[in-house]
């Protein structure tokens, strides 16, 4: 099956429209925890891209900041994969901020006070408004540094794949093409660092001299 194929909603063998993007977020199926890019979506349904993607059928877990939505996979294919999700209460825009909006039957922004006014002077009774979010847990701050330096590493380590296929970007940019190497390899010892049990005696490990100097100022 094509990499490209359509993202099918559940129950519903049109394609929605959907927007090319590159958005980071990380999945969570059958135990395991991995960074992906989410590289088009639409309501229903995403196309997803990481070195680690489930089989089809399988059930996961997409999150992206305060986004979290339960979708399945419908197809997988060199290195990319269709989810189909189980709602489709989440905007694409949401999914672009990573942060839900206050929304009111369906409204948000100045619609959902409109909305609510209307259904105030109708006699309506109004749900409830939803209990605001706990506090942001903290503790894993670190952890998840280090994951989102790693996913950085792949960004750039994705694109330099890229780039080096092209004998005439190649040619023209090759300093550039090596600061990007090494601006992987930096984040890669930066990662090391950060997620060491002893920080400081990782810093001095560091095998790039010029960057051990730096952080050992």
């Amino acid at each position: 099956m094509s990499a490209y194929a359509p993202i099918l909603t559940a129950g519903n063998q049109d394609r929605a429209p959907r927007k090319n993007l590159l958005l980071a977020a990380t999945i969570e199926a059958d135990g395991l925890k991995v960074p992906v890019r989410i590289r088009n979506l639409s309501e229903g349904g995403a196309m997803l891209d990481g070195s680690v993607l489930p089989r089809p059928c399988t059930r996961l877990l997409l999150r992206r900041s305060e986004i979290e939505v339960g979708a399945r996979v419908i197809w997988q294919s060199q290195g990319k994969c269709g989810v189909s999700f189980e709602t489709s209460a989440v905007t694409v825009d949401e999914w672009v901020s990573g942060t839900r909006v206050a929304n009111f039957a369906g409204y948000a922004g100045q619609a959902r006070v409109d909305a609510i006014q209307e259904a105030v002077r109708g006699g309506a009774v109004l749900p409830a408004e939803p209990a605001p979010e706990p506090a942001a847990d903290l503790a894993n701050l670190g952890e998840r540094l280090v994951e989102e330096i790693y996913h950085v590493r792949e960004l750039l380590d994705s694109l330099g794949e890229r780039l080096v296929e092209d004998p005439q970007v190649l040619a023209t940019h090759l300093e550039s093409l090596q600061n990007l190497d090494r601006a992987s390899q930096i984040l890669d010892h930066l990662g090391s660092v950060l997620g060491a049990e002893d920080p400081a005696a990782a810093a001095k490990a560091v095998a790039m001299q010029d960057l051990r100097a730096r952080l050992m100022r």
